[in-house]
């Protein structure tokens, strides 16, 4: 269920931190409640994007291009809303920032002459641009240093063992740990497994389907083709093992090689590694992830080293965090995803993480 809600209080403004080898800046959106300053800083949550082009807002170019989802937009006002209400009601002064970036090579996020720096990012680059982030957060001066939250959606969950683990190792840097873990539409998954599964289902789907349509889909999207298709890009990636990008098609086509490369060797992630308070969260009508790992038995498995651990799987929630009415279909993803991005977030998922937020600062 959903409904329309913008925060009356808050600033956004655009801010910039470098890369960690200093070769270019990440551009992004820092959103910050009326009462965050010097004297009293706020907690603030980071979010770490899907794959894809993605940029600070939650849009992305190539397959959705032409689709405005505004997620990362969308959460950080309906967050700030949902804080605002919570305040009011229970006489309470607390609040969030929240922090979207531009990934590499994407919106402003530009290194000078080098027109493949998105396709050339593979995961410890994707990682070390978070941990950039959360650094910048932490020398803020309107932050609580001490109560930053990483919320990884899809990839960026994926990635958040890492993640964490290098906010750990650069103590002196950054001497206070993570207050928590996000992850929202990606806890238990590899990339991997994650695109083997959406092909099973896209042909689950194709073999169901009825009538001339489900003829004509069943003499193209047979389990050959696309597993050919798939092992025929990963026989490309393997073979060029020093290309971080493959060009194809006179440079129409361009294969993140270093990415594929990197996620093939990234299939187990050190979940047991996070120590701090942990928030999971995928939905039952989500198509690209499972959502069997955030089963509360499930994730508590996963997440064996967590300071505590709540989990959800939220029976309309799709992966753009909107609620469907209805079965979702990959054949129909591109469609559904256009009609739900004219709708905000999810309510339910927004009470639970500004909910579990509140509870956590509390501690």
């Amino acid at each position: 269920m959903s409904s329309s809600t913008t925060s009356t209080t808050a600033t956004t403004i655009e801010i910039s931190f470098p890369s960690q080898d200093k070769s270019f800046n990440l551009y992004g959106d820092l959103t910050l409640p009326s009462t965050a300053s010097e004297k009293t800083p706020v907690p603030a949550l980071l979010i770490v994007s899907g794959s894809g082009p993605i940029d600070r807002h939650g849009n992305a170019s190539g397959f959705f291009t032409g689709i405005t989802l505004n997620t990362h937009n969308q959460l950080a006002q309906q967050l700030l809303l949902f804080f605002e209400q919570n305040n009011s009601n229970n006489n309470s002064k607390r609040s969030v920032a929240v922090l979207a970036y531009d990934k590499r090579g994407v919106g402003k996020s530009q290194k000078e002459q080098d027109k493949d720096l998105y396709y050339q990012a593979g995961v410890q680059d994707l990682v070390s641009d978070a941990v950039q982030a959360v650094k910048y957060l932490v020398h803020h001066p309107s932050i609580d240093e001490g109560s930053i939250f990483v919320v990884g959606h899809s990839e960026g969950a994926i990635l958040m063992p890492l993640i964490f683990q290098q906010v750990q190792q650069q103590h002196e840097e950054l001497p206070s740990p993570l207050k928590g873990c996000i992850f929202l539409a990606g806890l238990g998954e590899d990339v991997v497994s994650a695109m083997d599964c959406q092909r099973q289902r896209l042909l689950e789907e194709v073999n169901a389907e009825t009538g001339w349509k489900g003829w004509i889909l069943r003499q193209v999207l047979t389990k050959q083709r696309l597993d050919k298709q798939y092992q025929n890009m990963y026989d490309e990636v393997d073979k060029h093992p020093d290309l971080d990008v493959i060009s194809q098609y006179c440079g129409m086509s361009k294969i993140p090689a270093k990415w594929f490369r990197e996620h093939q060797q990234y299939q187990t992630p050190p979940w047991d590694a996070i120590t701090c308070h942990c928030l999971a969260i995928t939905g039952c009508k989500d198509l690209q992830v499972r959502s069997k790992f955030c089963q509360l038995e499930a994730s508590r498995s996963l997440l064996s080293g967590a300071a505590s651990v709540e989990s959800h799987t939220p029976p309309n929630l799709t992966h753009i965090l909107r609620s469907f009415e209805g079965e979702p279909k990959l054949l129909a993803l591109k469609s559904d995803y256009a009609r739900m991005g004219t709708l905000p977030l999810d309510d339910e998922l927004v009470n639970i993480i500004g909910m579990w937020c509140d509870r956590i600062l509390a501690c």
